[in-house]
């Protein structure tokens, strides 16, 4: 798309957000952030970005906030689980983005990036491919459910004329996640030494800059209608633990927590209403969630380029200058990407 052309970001203050904000920025695009906090955003981009205040869950500030916008990137979201969560991720995840998808429709936008979650996707064994689109997601894993029910209704819009391409993007790391994401935490919680026990789950990981640059690369050449894998590193749990330890000086869990034990702490910490350890967390725990991006790769000439060890050092040293000073205060924000 053009360097001229009008850019509405959600969750433009977010992790992931900001970086694709910045990226947009340094093309010389217009960009327009949604956001419910000017502030955060105003301290993050300064007068560069047009600053539209609002709530995904309320249509008339999404409506006013597409209005003039030729592209829409949609990162918006609430990233919490356990069953505490349900009520606010359907409000947000699914009406929100449905408000977001009507509105587009009715301003005539050009082009409409939806992104979504790797987590969705399900399958195996084997690496997981755009195709692994499940027909079901229970209602006990809410963070996942809504992500795929976000996916149904923009793949609707794109049936009815709308121009929506999905992103899917795997585990994010780098600068900037301040919140933090539920893979920084992973992070946090090895260097407070809270990780004591490994699991014998398969993640894929990609450095946060990378995946900016994918998610504008399907927002540019992404065709309509269609899923994009963004993602990198296929690793098991403990090689990303053995990535951290070389960085940090600090030995790597080495016991694998039984995979029944998952499931017992997952359905203790459903029931007393934990977001950190529920049954989706402890289903994410037994997964093994590894990804094949050469559709990603060969349709929009995107490449992840960043290694393993550069990610989990960049974001050990981020977190490591954010506990000097304000990771106490950041741990008790919402967990919200559009704030």
């Amino acid at each position: 798309m053009g360097e001229s052309t009008q850019f509405l970001i959600t969750g433009g203050t977010g992790f992931i957000g900001r970086h694709v904000v910045c990226r947009l920025l340094d093309r010389g695009a217009a960009v327009r952030v949604f956001c419910r906090a000017p502030e955060k955003a105003q301290r993050l981009f300064g007068n560069r970005v047009e600053i539209s205040r609002g709530d995904l869950c309320e249509r008339a500030s999404v409506a006013t906030a597409v209005r003039g916008c030729r592209a829409v990137i949609h990162l918006g979201a609430t990233f919490q689980f356990g069953r505490k969560a349900r009520r606010v991720a359907e409000e947000t995840n699914v009406r929100g983005t449905e408000h977001l998808l009507e509105a587009a429709e009715l301003n005539g936008v050009e082009r409409f990036v939806y992104v979504s979650s790797s987590s969705v996707l399900e399958g195996g064994p084997g690496l997981l491919t755009e195709h692994d689109f499940p027909s079901y997601v229970p209602r006990h894993e809410p963070y996942r459910r809504t992500k795929w029910l976000g996916e149904l209704a923009a793949l609707a819009a794109a049936r009815r004329g709308l121009p929506v391409t999905i992103a899917s993007p795997t585990c994010a790391l780098g600068k900037g996640d301040e919140v933090p994401t539920p893979t920084g935490r992973m992070v946090l919680d090895y260097l407070r030494g809270r990780f004591p026990f490994s699991a014998r789950v398969g993640l894929n990981f990609i450095h946060v800059g990378d995946l900016a640059d994918g998610i504008l690369a399907v927002a540019d050449r992404g065709r309509i209608g269609e899923r994009y894998l963004l993602g990198h590193h296929n690793v098991w749990l403990q090689e990303f633990l053995q990535a951290l330890a070389q960085v940090t000086n600090r030995r790597a869990p080495r016991f694998l927590l039984p995979r029944p034990a998952i499931v017992l702490a997952g359905a203790i910490g459903e029931a007393i209403g934990s977001e950190r350890i529920c049954r989706e967390t402890a289903a994410h725990a037994r997964r093994q969630q590894w990804f094949d991006s050469s559709k990603a790769l060969q349709e929009l000439k995107w490449n992840a380029r960043t290694p393993l060890q550069t990610i989990a050092d960049e974001a050990v040293r981020w977190f490591q200058l954010a506990g000097r000073t304000n990771v106490d205060l950041v741990l008790t924000e919402s967990n919200v990407a559009a704030s």
